[in-house]
């Protein structure tokens, strides 16, 4: 599936290691820990850090790798790394490495969303410098080559928080999920951002998994014409300016549209005043044209196998946007199954924790663009979470915003989804779930829902329930039906207002745009969900 290589192949044997490995790093405590890189054929390669060495011999090809044994919790930690051949012994030394714990914090551009952007940041500068807070991003390329086409100084960096220029590159989900962890855990932390704005679950997988699991995504991609000669579409891509993803900042439709939602007269003022150049190359060629980064597996081979198999506490993910843009939406919960499986299957690790955004309210974003079906995404990101061991859902049902696409608190994100980090990954005794409705019990015109993850009760925040519609399935005109709500213990208690026979359907937030305002005691969201009462 993926385009074959044209890059010389031709090998110069020098000690090297991947970009991720650098000063200011921060490496995973307690868990084995990998480092690998190339050498001369042949040369021992010797690696040492807190008082523990590990040694090997670089194979035919001049790979090598050891692992180390688990590393403690520190700071201010130099990494030596020693290749010893028959011609010459080269050294390096990898300074101001801290270990604590590393996150990875992928899927598209909710993700990504930059800290440049989010609302908070002056509230974030005020606790800057914190040098126990980094992050590194992974830059993005999807094709052969595409590291070398382009200008990517910028990207590939561990940052500290320390200053607004370094701050502004970090995953604001990530940063806030991060700043949190450092002061319930007092360890540094550490974001790999591996995502990409506007991706597909299909990229981040293995194509034969893609194959296996989402063959319409496999038959969407071979009906494309452009992707109909494989190498002749990638070798376009190499000059194509839209390709150039070294400088985020430098995007003139990301930084008009990211700070703040834009009405839509003053988007169509905007495209209409873009260049025609880059209106042309970059803006129609990305809403018109099939990109690199959505053919099957690009993502999975060219970033994300670039970290692997660093050593890392958890995932991350959120995503799921994307794959709806082509009605693919009831694939998703195959399609995230077999993409946790693959990710855990690179770190052979079969527990590898997974915590997954819900996608939150939304109804169109600069004006078009509509979540058609993320009421089916949102189900089956749950499913996900009810099926896969080691996976955990966050809500965020309160925090969309009904004309962007890109809410711009992520405070709220990274919190929530700390909290399940504390509670599931660090063992934490702390509320972090959301209320899940499991029953609807109906006696007369009194209607109980019961919710696990309310055990200290539920709340209403504001003078009626939002986001809930009562339907009676009677008949199929599906009329409506008016109630009053009140919170009572760990049950949502609904009164009927006009007798209805059995049976009525409950909906709640199973429209694109809602805004919940049902909390349990730790300020955590209900979770969207439908449900048909049962009588007493």
């Amino acid at each position: 599936m993926m385009p074959k290589s044209n890059q010389n192949t031709d090998k110069i044997y020098t000690l090297s290691l991947p970009m991720i490995f650098q000063d200011n790093m921060i490496l995973q405590r307690g868990k084995p820990v990998p480092v690998w890189g190339q050498a001369a054929p042949g040369a021992e390669v010797t690696v040492s850090i807190q008082g523990q060495t590990a040694s090997t011999a670089a194979d035919n090809n001049g790979s090598w790798d050891v692992i180390l044994s688990p590393l403690t919790a520190s700071e201010k930690e130099t990494m030596t790394i020693t290749a010893s051949g028959n011609v010459a012994t080269e050294t390096k030394h990898l300074k101001n490495i801290a270990v604590g714990e590393v996150w990875i914090a992928a899927g598209q551009s909710n993700m990504e969303f930059w800290m440049r952007y989010e609302k908070h940041l002056p509230e974030a500068l005020a606790d800057c410098p914190n040098y126990r807070i980094r992050f590194f991003d992974v830059p993005k390329i999807c094709f052969d080559g595409h590291l070398e086409d382009f200008d990517y100084s910028r990207m590939g960096i561990w940052r500290f928080a320390d200053t607004k220029e370094s701050l502004d590159y970090f995953s604001a989900v990530g940063f806030y999920f991060q700043r949190e962890l450092e002061k319930a855990l007092n360890v540094p932390v550490g974001i790999i951002g591996c995502n990409w704005g506007g991706t597909v679950s299909a990229a981040w997988m293995h194509p034969d998994t893609v194959t296996r699991v989402g063959k319409p995504w496999i038959d969407h991609f071979h009906e494309v014409p452009e992707y109909a000669d494989l190498d002749q579409y990638i070798a376009a891509q190499h000059t194509k300016q839209i390709n150039d993803h070294g400088n985020p900042f430098s995007d003139v439709f990301l930084e008009k549209v990211l700070p703040r939602t834009l009405p839509d007269r003053e988007f169509r003022q905007f495209v209409h005043h873009l260049p025609r150049d880059f209106y042309r190359d970059c803006f129609y060629d990305y809403f018109e044209k099939p990109q690199p980064q959505s053919i099957p597996g690009s993502l999975y081979e060219h970033m994300l196998k670039t970290i692997v198999p660093f050593s890392v506490r958890g995932v991350l993910w959120y995503q799921g946007e994307g794959d709806d843009e082509f009605g693919f939406a009831d694939l998703y919960q195959d399609m995230l199954t077999a993409l946790i499986a693959d990710w855990r299957a690179l770190w052979k690790d079969e527990t590898l924790p997974f915590l997954i955004v819900q996608l939150p309210g939304f109804s169109r974003w600069l004006m078009q663009m509509p979540g058609n079906n993320f009421m089916e995404i949102r189900r089956c990101q749950e499913a996900v979470c009810d099926t896969v061991p080691g996976a955990w859902l966050c809500s965020i049902s309160d925090s969309g915003e009904e004309a962007d696409a890109h809410p711009k608190d992520k405070k709220t994100v990274g919190h929530r989804l700390a909290l399940l980090a504390r509670g599931h990954i660090y063992g934490e005794s702390l509320p972090c779930d959301a209320p899940h409705a499991t029953d609807a019990i109906r006696d007369g015109n009194c209607i109980r829902i019961s919710f696990t993850h309310a055990e200290d009760g539920l709340t209403i925040r504001g003078e009626h329930l939002e986001a809930m519609r009562i339907v009676s399935n009677v008949d199929s005109a599906g009329r409506e039906i008016e109630f009053d709500a009140a919170a009572a213990g760990s049950q949502l208690v609904l009164t009927l207002k006009n007798p209805t026979p059995d049976p009525i359907q409950i909906a709640f937030a199973q429209t694109s745009w809602y805004r919940v305002n049902l909390y349990n005691q730790a300020g955590i969201p209900a979770v969207p969900f439908e449900i048909t009462t049962v009588s007493k």
